[in-house]
């Protein structure tokens, strides 16, 4: 499964590269690389450069606008620049919901071996009504560059998980503000992705965890109240081989 999707990605940069983002930012060794086959159900990156291999294989992001009655994965963007350790990348129309949004990927290392990504996801409601608005962040991540050998514990309720590897190596997740988490082992039918793009209303309920040795897959999800006009940003830290942010060094906010 893992080399095929590497096949997939290079066949749709090649065929359809105007349908397909791909860009990469760096610091140092690290490099976070958003591939030609990001913007689907199969959110496919790579973190490389923090450690032995390839640490992460997907990364992505849905919504639901409560009343709805499944989740929406976040489709190809409006616009992307890829700037040295920054990605901005925007939705003037989310979903054709009313919703603009900014997502900013921001990249630092403390040094060879290890990195973090900072991500940063605004959210301004253009419609005429309030309304409550579900955002997941599905992550999977590979350990010391492997699948099937990993282990994660919650840190912190319910929103700092730690995975480590069964031989060597560590990554630190963790989502400020988070209201849930669910984590569940890699599988293209039932793992966390496989919630999210289904028929169906998810909502995570803190479960999965302590978890392995396994393949990891995880999600978190927050809950904002927006009225007209207001905006929302939530934030996400993937840390390889160094500790993620800490509290103290988070922003908040909501309007």
């Amino acid at each position: 499964m893992r080399h095929y999707r590497s096949v997939l990605t290079l066949f749709l940069f090649v065929a359809a590269p105007a349908a397909f983002g791909q860009g990469t930012i760096t610091a140092g060794s690290a490099n976070y690389v958003l591939t030609a086959s990001h913007w689907d159900i199969t959110p496919a990156v790579d973190f490389t450069g923090v450690g032995t291999g390839d640490q992460l294989f997907e990364a992505g992001w849905w919504f639901r606008i409560q009343g709805d009655t499944q989740e929406t994965v976040f489709p190809t963007p409006t616009t992307q620049n890829y700037t040295g350790n920054t990605a901005t990348i925007s939705w003037t129309d989310l979903g054709g919901r009313g919703l603009a949004v900014t997502k900013t990927h921001v990249i630092s290392s403390a040094g060879a071996g290890s990195g973090e990504v900072a991500t940063t996801l605004s959210v301004t409601n253009n419609g005429a009504s309030a309304i409550t608005l579900h955002l997941f962040q599905m992550i999977d991540l590979d350990v010391n560059g492997s699948a099937g050998t990993d282990n994660a514990t919650l840190v912190q309720p319910n929103n700092y998980i730690r995975v480590t590897d069964a031989t060597a190596g560590a990554c630190e997740w963790r989502g400020p503000g988070a209201v849930g988490y669910l984590v569940l082992p890699f599988a293209a039918a039932t793992d966390v992705a496989a919630q999210l793009s289904n028929a169906s209303v998810t909502d995570f309920a803190n479960t999965g965890l302590p978890f392995g040795p396994g393949d990891f897959t995880g999600g978190l999800q927050w809950t904002l109240q927006l009225g007209p006009g207001a905006s929302g940003t939530v934030q996400v830290y993937v840390a390889c081989n160094q500790t993620a942010t800490p509290v103290a060094l988070q922003k908040f906010q909501i309007d």
